[in-house]
């Protein structure tokens, strides 16, 4: 179970991006988060889009340090990782691509222009049931290596009761059976 593969990031994005210039101070980008009622913000020089800066990001770099939001700059905290998403761009494969990279917002452009934003929100609106979906999605992704565990219950192959089974080959087999 999935997002619909047919929709579109375009579909779901908020249009328009409340941005902030890099070397505005924090407590400028504070004072738009709070004047706009959201929680970050696109950071931008000249006209591209060069980071993203949350609340998160004020909070713990500036305000648990101690340090002057007068004094720091938006380009001093900002995230730079900034992953991109074309407004065509299957949801389900954006959204994979917040989940893996722990963000919960995403900027979006047409033909390199900035034109909206995609945030988690967005999407828990039109389908909430993709916090559990991607969730498995990103553990059946996961390269985890598998633990031996024994279990008791029915082997798979012979159906006799064991105290015994582990998973083999995606069956759980008692001592004779593996």
């Amino acid at each position: 179970m999935s997002i619909d593969s047919e929709v579109k990031v375009k579909e779901l994005m908020t249009e328009g991006v409340i941005a902030v210039k890099q070397d505005k101070t924090v407590k400028e980008a504070a004072q738009l988060l709070k004047e706009e009622g959201i929680r970050g913000l696109v950071v931008v020089d000249e006209e591209e889009a060069v980071g993203v800066v949350v609340c998160r990001d004020i909070v713990y770099q500036v305000v648990a340090d101690n340090k002057d939001p007068e004094e720091v700059l938006v380009k001093d905290i900002m995230s730079t990782d900034l992953v991109v998403a074309d407004e065509d761009e299957l949801l389900d494969d954006v959204a994979m691509a917040m989940a893996r990279n722990d963000i919960s917002r995403v900027p979006v452009v047409r033909e390199d222009m900035l034109v909206g934003i995609l945030t988690q929100t967005d999407i828990l609106r039109a389908w909430p049931g993709y916090a559990e979906v991607m969730g498995e999605e990103i553990e059946m992704q996961a390269e985890a290596t598998p633990r031996q565990t024994t279990r008791e219950g029915m082997c798979e192959n012979c159906e006799n009761y064991s105290e015994n089974l582990q998973e083999t080959n995606g069956m759980l087999l008692c001592e004779e059976c593996r």
